[in-house]
Protein backbone atom coordinates (compact mmCIF):
# COMPACT_ATOMS: atom_id res chain seq x y z
CA UNK A 1 0.00 0.00 0.00
CA UNK A 2 1.33 3.40 -0.80
CA UNK A 3 0.10 6.93 0.74
CA UNK A 4 1.29 10.08 -1.16
CA UNK A 5 0.27 13.00 0.57
CA UNK A 6 2.51 16.40 2.10
CA UNK A 7 1.07 18.74 -1.14
CA UNK A 8 -2.01 20.84 -0.44
CA UNK A 9 -4.28 22.69 -3.23
CA UNK A 10 -2.64 25.85 -1.11
CA UNK A 11 0.42 24.95 -1.66
CA UNK A 12 0.02 24.44 -5.09
CA UNK A 13 -1.56 27.81 -5.95
CA UNK A 14 1.46 29.37 -3.49
CA UNK A 15 4.60 27.69 -5.70
CA UNK A 16 3.06 29.13 -8.79
CA UNK A 17 4.74 32.52 -9.71
CA UNK A 18 2.00 35.72 -10.71
CA UNK A 19 2.64 37.28 -14.22
CA UNK A 20 4.55 40.41 -13.27
CA UNK A 21 7.32 38.33 -11.24
CA UNK A 22 8.14 36.36 -14.14
CA UNK A 23 8.28 38.60 -15.83
CA UNK A 24 11.02 40.57 -13.45
CA UNK A 25 12.91 37.49 -13.73
CA UNK A 26 12.89 37.18 -17.47
CA UNK A 27 14.00 41.30 -17.47
CA UNK A 28 16.85 40.36 -14.91
CA UNK A 29 18.24 37.36 -16.82
CA UNK A 30 17.93 39.43 -20.03
CA UNK A 31 19.94 42.66 -18.40
CA UNK A 32 22.83 40.11 -17.38
CA UNK A 33 22.89 38.87 -20.73
CA UNK A 34 23.15 41.57 -22.52
CA UNK A 35 25.63 43.03 -20.24
CA UNK A 36 27.59 40.09 -20.15
CA UNK A 37 27.16 40.17 -24.11
CA UNK A 38 28.41 43.95 -24.37
CA UNK A 39 31.81 43.15 -22.09
CA UNK A 40 32.39 39.97 -24.31
CA UNK A 41 32.17 42.08 -27.12
CA UNK A 42 34.39 45.54 -25.71
CA UNK A 43 36.87 43.68 -24.04
CA UNK A 44 40.33 42.51 -25.22
CA UNK A 45 41.16 39.03 -24.69
CA UNK A 46 43.52 39.23 -21.85
CA UNK A 47 41.07 41.19 -19.58
CA UNK A 48 38.50 38.45 -20.82
CA UNK A 49 40.85 36.04 -19.57
CA UNK A 50 41.45 37.42 -16.33
CA UNK A 51 38.23 37.84 -15.69
CA UNK A 52 37.03 34.63 -16.31
CA UNK A 53 39.91 33.43 -13.87
CA UNK A 54 38.85 36.13 -11.10
CA UNK A 55 35.01 34.58 -11.36
CA UNK A 56 36.67 30.89 -10.94
CA UNK A 57 38.55 31.92 -8.01
CA UNK A 58 35.07 33.62 -6.52
CA UNK A 59 33.13 31.18 -7.27
CA UNK A 60 36.22 27.90 -5.57
CA UNK A 61 36.20 30.08 -2.38
CA UNK A 62 32.07 30.40 -2.46
CA UNK A 63 31.90 26.41 -3.11
CA UNK A 64 34.60 25.53 0.05
CA UNK A 65 32.75 28.35 1.83
CA UNK A 66 29.13 26.59 1.45
CA UNK A 67 29.95 22.87 0.95
CA UNK A 68 30.36 21.93 4.78
CA UNK A 69 26.99 23.85 5.71
CA UNK A 70 25.20 21.68 2.87
CA UNK A 71 25.61 23.76 -0.30
CA UNK A 72 25.77 20.75 -2.52
CA UNK A 73 22.29 19.92 -1.28
CA UNK A 74 21.00 23.21 -2.89
CA UNK A 75 22.29 22.07 -6.50
CA UNK A 76 20.74 17.95 -6.11
CA UNK A 77 17.50 19.93 -4.84
CA UNK A 78 17.22 22.38 -7.56
CA UNK A 79 14.69 20.61 -9.83
CA UNK A 80 12.21 19.43 -7.00
CA UNK A 81 9.21 20.79 -6.86
CA UNK A 82 8.37 23.78 -3.90
CA UNK A 83 6.52 22.08 -1.70
CA UNK A 84 7.84 19.01 -0.07
CA UNK A 85 6.08 15.37 0.27
CA UNK A 86 6.29 11.77 0.82
CA UNK A 87 5.20 8.68 0.33
CA UNK A 88 4.10 6.20 3.38
CA UNK A 89 4.90 2.22 1.77
CA UNK A 90 4.36 -0.75 3.39
CA UNK A 91 7.49 -2.49 4.96
CA UNK A 92 7.33 -6.27 5.52
CA UNK A 93 10.89 -6.82 6.61
CA UNK A 94 9.93 -4.78 10.03
CA UNK A 95 6.15 -5.47 9.48
CA UNK A 96 5.99 -1.26 9.63
CA UNK A 97 6.13 1.62 7.19
CA UNK A 98 8.55 3.13 5.13
CA UNK A 99 8.14 6.50 4.92
CA UNK A 100 10.16 8.31 1.34
CA UNK A 101 10.27 12.20 1.60
CA UNK A 102 11.01 14.42 -1.25
CA UNK A 103 12.20 18.00 0.42
CA UNK A 104 11.11 21.00 -1.29
CA UNK A 105 13.87 22.79 -3.22
CA UNK A 106 15.37 26.07 -1.90
CA UNK A 107 13.62 29.17 -3.25
CA UNK A 108 14.84 30.21 -6.55
CA UNK A 109 13.66 33.27 -6.64
CA UNK A 110 16.06 33.92 -3.49
CA UNK A 111 19.12 32.54 -5.62
CA UNK A 112 17.89 34.52 -9.11
CA UNK A 113 16.89 37.92 -7.49
CA UNK A 114 20.11 39.86 -6.30
CA UNK A 115 21.78 38.39 -9.76
CA UNK A 116 21.34 41.04 -11.79
CA UNK A 117 22.87 43.87 -9.70
CA UNK A 118 25.52 41.60 -8.47
CA UNK A 119 25.94 41.06 -12.53
CA UNK A 120 26.45 44.80 -12.93
CA UNK A 121 28.70 45.20 -10.10
CA UNK A 122 30.86 42.81 -11.40
CA UNK A 123 31.51 43.96 -14.91
CA UNK A 124 33.30 47.30 -13.21
CA UNK A 125 35.57 44.46 -12.14
CA UNK A 126 37.22 45.40 -15.46
CA UNK A 127 38.60 48.61 -14.07
CA UNK A 128 39.21 47.22 -10.57
CA UNK A 129 39.52 43.79 -9.35
CA UNK A 130 38.34 44.43 -6.25
CA UNK A 131 35.04 46.10 -6.80
CA UNK A 132 34.70 42.76 -8.97
CA UNK A 133 35.43 40.62 -5.63
CA UNK A 134 33.19 43.14 -3.55
CA UNK A 135 30.11 42.41 -5.66
CA UNK A 136 30.45 38.60 -5.72
CA UNK A 137 31.17 38.52 -2.15
CA UNK A 138 27.82 40.61 -1.74
CA UNK A 139 25.85 38.35 -3.65
CA UNK A 140 27.18 34.76 -1.86
CA UNK A 141 26.15 36.81 1.21
CA UNK A 142 22.95 37.55 0.46
CA UNK A 143 21.73 34.04 -0.95
CA UNK A 144 23.83 32.37 1.61
CA UNK A 145 22.34 34.18 4.59
CA UNK A 146 19.18 33.16 3.23
CA UNK A 147 19.48 29.81 1.65
CA UNK A 148 22.35 28.24 3.52
CA UNK A 149 20.58 27.58 6.88
CA UNK A 150 18.90 24.36 6.78
CA UNK A 151 20.74 23.17 3.56
CA UNK A 152 22.33 20.18 5.47
CA UNK A 153 19.07 18.53 6.44
CA UNK A 154 17.57 20.23 2.72
CA UNK A 155 18.35 15.97 1.09
CA UNK A 156 15.74 13.53 0.75
CA UNK A 157 15.04 11.27 3.56
CA UNK A 158 13.53 7.47 4.08
CA UNK A 159 12.06 6.79 7.27
CA UNK A 160 11.26 3.12 8.59
CA UNK A 161 8.83 3.09 11.72
CA UNK A 162 7.92 -0.49 13.41
CA UNK A 163 7.79 -2.51 16.26
CA UNK A 164 11.25 -1.85 16.19
CA UNK A 165 11.13 2.17 16.97
CA UNK A 166 12.50 4.65 14.43
CA UNK A 167 15.13 4.47 11.66
CA UNK A 168 16.20 6.83 10.15
CA UNK A 169 19.88 7.37 8.54
CA UNK A 170 22.47 6.98 11.32
CA UNK A 171 18.94 7.72 13.80
CA UNK A 172 17.88 4.00 15.30
CA UNK A 173 15.91 4.53 18.27
CA UNK A 174 13.37 1.74 20.16
CA UNK A 175 9.93 3.03 20.62
CA UNK A 176 10.11 2.89 24.83
CA UNK A 177 13.06 5.91 23.77
CA UNK A 178 11.16 8.34 21.56
CA UNK A 179 10.25 10.83 23.81
CA UNK A 180 9.52 14.29 20.87
CA UNK A 181 8.67 13.85 17.66
CA UNK A 182 8.32 17.42 16.57
CA UNK A 183 8.01 20.11 14.06
CA UNK A 184 10.03 23.25 13.59
CA UNK A 185 11.67 25.56 11.03
CA UNK A 186 15.33 24.90 10.80
CA UNK A 187 16.02 27.64 8.20
CA UNK A 188 16.50 31.26 8.26
CA UNK A 189 15.14 33.19 10.97
CA UNK A 190 12.68 36.18 9.70
CA UNK A 191 10.59 38.55 12.12
CA UNK A 192 7.07 38.62 11.34
CA UNK A 193 6.74 41.84 12.70
CA UNK A 194 4.77 44.56 9.78
CA UNK A 195 7.45 46.96 8.04
CA UNK A 196 6.60 50.63 7.79
CA UNK A 197 8.32 51.32 4.65
CA UNK A 198 9.33 54.80 3.69
CA UNK A 199 11.97 57.63 5.08
CA UNK A 200 11.00 56.91 8.34
CA UNK A 201 10.95 53.11 7.97
CA UNK A 202 12.76 50.14 6.05
CA UNK A 203 14.61 50.30 2.85
CA UNK A 204 13.06 48.69 -0.23
CA UNK A 205 15.99 46.50 -0.07
CA UNK A 206 15.19 45.23 3.61
CA UNK A 207 11.23 44.78 2.41
CA UNK A 208 12.55 42.72 -0.66
CA UNK A 209 14.75 40.82 1.83
CA UNK A 210 12.04 40.10 4.08
CA UNK A 211 10.16 38.83 1.64
CA UNK A 212 12.72 36.19 0.43
CA UNK A 213 13.27 35.71 4.05
CA UNK A 214 9.54 34.56 4.07
CA UNK A 215 10.00 32.47 0.71
CA UNK A 216 12.42 30.49 2.02
CA UNK A 217 11.32 30.05 5.41
CA UNK A 218 8.07 28.43 4.27
CA UNK A 219 9.90 25.67 2.75
CA UNK A 220 12.58 25.25 5.64
CA UNK A 221 10.62 23.24 8.18
CA UNK A 222 12.18 20.06 9.75
CA UNK A 223 10.72 16.74 11.52
CA UNK A 224 13.30 16.00 14.44
CA UNK A 225 13.66 13.32 17.11
CA UNK A 226 14.02 13.68 20.69
CA UNK A 227 15.16 10.51 22.61
CA UNK A 228 14.87 9.61 26.49
CA UNK A 229 18.03 10.81 27.84
CA UNK A 230 18.98 13.38 24.79
CA UNK A 231 19.68 16.53 25.40
CA UNK A 232 19.23 17.57 21.66
CA UNK A 233 16.82 16.65 18.90
CA UNK A 234 18.17 15.51 15.73
CA UNK A 235 16.27 16.18 11.99
CA UNK A 236 15.34 13.36 10.05
CA UNK A 237 13.52 14.87 7.73
CA UNK A 238 14.31 18.63 6.67
CA UNK A 239 13.53 21.27 3.81
CA UNK A 240 10.01 20.77 4.20
CA UNK A 241 6.99 22.87 3.23
CA UNK A 242 4.97 22.61 6.96
CA UNK A 243 1.83 20.87 5.29
CA UNK A 244 4.18 18.09 4.63
CA UNK A 245 5.88 18.48 7.85
CA UNK A 246 2.82 18.34 9.39
CA UNK A 247 1.15 15.99 7.66
CA UNK A 248 4.50 13.49 8.20
CA UNK A 249 4.44 14.28 12.22
CA UNK A 250 1.22 13.20 12.36
CA UNK A 251 1.16 9.90 10.38
CA UNK A 252 4.30 8.97 12.63
CA UNK A 253 2.94 9.51 15.66
CA UNK A 254 -0.28 7.76 14.78
CA UNK A 255 2.08 4.66 13.63
CA UNK A 256 4.00 4.90 16.78
CA UNK A 257 1.05 5.01 19.29
CA UNK A 258 -0.45 2.08 16.93
CA UNK A 259 2.99 -0.06 17.39
CA UNK A 260 3.17 0.93 21.57
CA UNK A 261 -0.75 -0.29 21.97
CA UNK A 262 -0.11 -3.82 20.17
CA UNK A 263 2.90 -3.70 22.53
CA UNK A 264 1.15 -3.90 25.30
CA UNK A 265 -1.67 -5.46 24.32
Amino acid sequence: MEVKTGTTPLESRAGKRPVWLRLLIFAGIAFVAVNVLAMLVLSTGSIMIGFLGHFAIALGIAALVARPRGGLNLLRTWSNPPTADFTRRDDPTRSGYIYDVRPARASRMAILLPLPLAAFLALWGVFSVWIFYAAMALYFIVIGTIVLPGARDRKPATIAVSPRGIEAGDVQMPLDRIVDLDVHNSGVKVSREPLMPGRNGVSTSGMVGRGLGHRQAARSFALTLRGDGDSHATVIAGGLTEACAENLHRDICNAVETFRAADKA
